[in-house]
Formats: C-alpha cells, structure tokens, sequence
C-alpha cells in the first residue's frame, strides 16, 4: 500500500466522521408543530445523558434473540423453512461471497462496506419480518378482543368464545388455535384455575412480546369473572381499542423525526461526504 492509497483512506475516513458529527447535529434537531409537539415532550426522556438513553434502549429491546424474530417471522408466513443455524449460515456465506469480491476485484474504500452489509442481511431481513408480524399481532388485538366480548355477552363460555375468536384471519388468531389444540391434546384447562396455569397463558408467553403477555393474563382475569366476564371483556376490549389509537397517534406524531434518520443517511451523508472527500483529498496531496 503506497502513501497515496494511504492518504485516499485518510481523507475518506475523514469525511465519514464529518459526514457522521453532521448527522449527529441533524438528529438532535426537531421540526413539529402543535400537537405532535407537545406529544413528542411527553415521550421525550428528560435530561438523561447518551449513555442512559442507548442503554435504555438496548435493555428495551434485547429480549427478543434471533429465535424470537425467527419464529415471529414464521407466524406471519414467511421463511417457514429456514432455522436459526441456517440464518447464520446465510450470513457467513454471503459474506465470504462479498469478502471473495472484493479481494479479486480490489475496489476503492469505500466499497468494502459491502462485507459488512452482505454478513448483516439475512438477519435484517428476518427481523424485519418479524417486528411486521408483532406489528400485525397488536393492530388484531382490539378486534379479537371485541369479538370474544360479543361471543361472552351471546351467552358463550370463555373457551367458546376463544374458539371462536381463533378463526380470525391473522398471526394472533394462529397463536390462539395453537393454545387451544394444546389444552385438548393435553388435557389441561386453557385458563388458569386455582393453583393450575392455564395453557393460554404458557403459549402466549413463548413468543416473548409484552402486549401479547397482557393479552392473555386479562383473558386468564375475565374467565375467572363468572357472570360479570361479559361486562369486563367489554372494558378490556375497549381498553385495547384506546391503547391502540394512542399508539397511532404517537407514531404519527413522531414520524417527521422518524424519516429524519434515512433522509440524513442516504441523502445528507453522502452529499457531505462527496463534498468532504475531494476536498480533504487534494489537501493531503499537497504535502
């Protein structure tokens, strides 16, 4: 490696920290009106420093492994035959793919993102598919829930009223079926009795998403209700309804700050860095 490919790595590596303090700077700013402003001060964590709020965010979301995403992914429909091992597998491979490419080709710098990129795919895509499907599963449980609480209030038991509510189209309906053809193979109430867990509940919690964990522990309280389960599935029902508007509502509210992020990284940064690049380029050339 001669001293002008060192000074092209310079410059670029340059322009990258740049182009990334720009971006920083970008981030922090926040154009809202109105509503959207005083929501997004409500959610906006006070005076917590960098560390406190990207470690905050790592526990938050750290729960859920490559088996989570993987099976999440596969209740929606999709990759219903791949497996962890073969997930991993992909991204060795096509990184020794993109790591063969560029060490025959030898391209500039920058072109060596690619291997990063190349390993990182197939888990990116598998997450994605996933958090859709934890996304489809909280958009259903409003519905579900109004209908077990239309079943509850024709005169339907709990369990006939899950039944029921099982053949709704959708992974939440899939989830219910599964823990219903659990409790009749094993022969184990599908909700909780006394000191017996119920069914519900253990299948629910298998798929390690929080709402769905609350799903069912209000599902486990109503079928303990006896005559008043109709009137509580109601409230329950209508609880999920509101938690879901607000949940919109605060997505709406925070969508200008959420396309900052792709317009700064797909659009900013490489302007700043095609601006940086020739410029920190023809400066170390000079000496």
């Amino acid at each position: 490696m001669d001293a002008y490919q060192i000074r092209q790595i310079v410059a670029l590596v340059l322009a990258l920290v740049a182009a990334f303090m720009a971006y920083r700077l970008a981030k922090s700013l926040k154009f809202e009106r109105g509503a959207a402003a005083r929501v997004s001060g409500m959610l906006t964590a006070s005076e917590q420093s960098a560390f406190d709020r990207y470690g905050e965010k790592y526990i938050k979301t750290r729960p859920a492994s490559l088996a989570d995403h993987l099976k999440m992914a596969q209740l929606g429909g999709k990759y219903t035959d791949w497996t962890v091992g073969g997930i991993i597998a992909r991204s060795l491979v096509y990184g020794a793919g993109a790591l063969g490419y560029l060490l025959l080709t030898r391209p500039a710098p920058l072109f060596w993102l690619i291997l990063p990129l190349a390993v990182v795919y197939p888990l990116v895509r598998v997450r994605s598919a996933g958090n859709d499907t934890r996304a489809e599963i909280q958009r259903l449980m409003p519905e579900t829930a109004t209908a077990l609480a239309a079943e509850m209030a024709a005169g339907a038991s709990p369990e006939q009223a899950l039944s029921r509510a099982a053949e709704i189209p959708g992974p939440l309906g899939k989830i219910l079926k599964e823990a219903l053809t659990e409790a009749s193979r094993s022969g184990r109430p599908a909700f909780t009795t006394g000191t017996a867990d119920g069914v519900v509940m253990e299948v629910l919690a298998r798929y390690n998403l929080p709402a769905l964990l609350r799903f069912g522990v209000q599902l486990d309280q109503v079928a303990g209700k006896g005559v008043e389960g109709p009137r509580v599935m109601s409230e329950v029902a209508r609880g999920f309804a509101r938690e879901y508007r607000a949940q919109v509502q605060m997505a709406a509210a925070s969508l200008d700050n959420q396309l900052l992020a792709p317009m700064t990284l797909f659009f900013f940064l490489p302007f700043i860095a095609a601006i940086m690049l020739p410029l920190l380029m023809s400066l170390f050339s000079a000496f």
